[in-house]
C-alpha cells in the first residue's frame, strides 16, 4: 500500500510536469493532440523513471534492461490510454473535446503504468 502512495506522490509531480506541457504544446503552439500528448509524455517520463526506480520502488540498480522495460509500458500504457480516451470523447461524450480526452486518458494511464511498474519493471525479484 505504501508503493502505492508513493508512485501517486511521483504521479502527481510528473503529472504536473506534463500536463503543463501538454496543455501548453497543444493551446498555445498548437501541436495537435498526439503531438502534444506525446512531448508531455516524454517530459513526464523522464522525471517518472527516475522518482519511482529510486523513490516509489526503491530499485538502486537501474541500468538498459530496466529503462527498455519502463519505456515498453510506459508506451503501451499511452497508447491504449489516449486511444481508448479520444474514442470515448469523439463517440460518447463529444462536448468534452480533445482536452477533455487529454484528462481522461490520464486517469486510465495512471492505472495501467502502476501495474505495468509495480508487477514487470521494479518488481522484487
Amino acid at each position: 500500500m505504501m508503493t502505492f502512495f508513493r508512485f501517486l506522490l511521483v504521479g502527481v509531480l510528473n503529472t504536473l510536469v506534463g500536463l503543463t506541457v501538454t496543455l501548453i504544446c497543444f493551446h498555445l503552439f498548437q501541436t495537435g493532440y498526439w503531438g502534444a500528448t506525446a512531448i508531455g509524455n516524454a517530459c513526464g517520463v523522464w522525471v517518472s523513471y527516475m522518482l519511482n526506480r529510486r523513490f516509489t520502488f526503491r530499485q538502486e540498480t537501474g541500468g538498459w534492461s530496466y529503462w527498455i522495460r519502463f519505456l515498453f509500458v510506459v508506451s503501451i500504457s499511452y497508447l491504449i490510454a489516449y486511444r481508448f480516451s479520444l474514442s470515448v470523447v469523439n463517440y460518447i461524450l463529444p462536448h468534452l473535446q480533445e482536452t477533455g480526452a487529454i484528462l481522461i486518458g490520464m486517469i486510465i494511464y495512471t492505472g495501467l503504468n502502476y501495474l505495468g511498474q509495480s508487477y514487470w519493471v521494479f518488481r522484487k525479484r
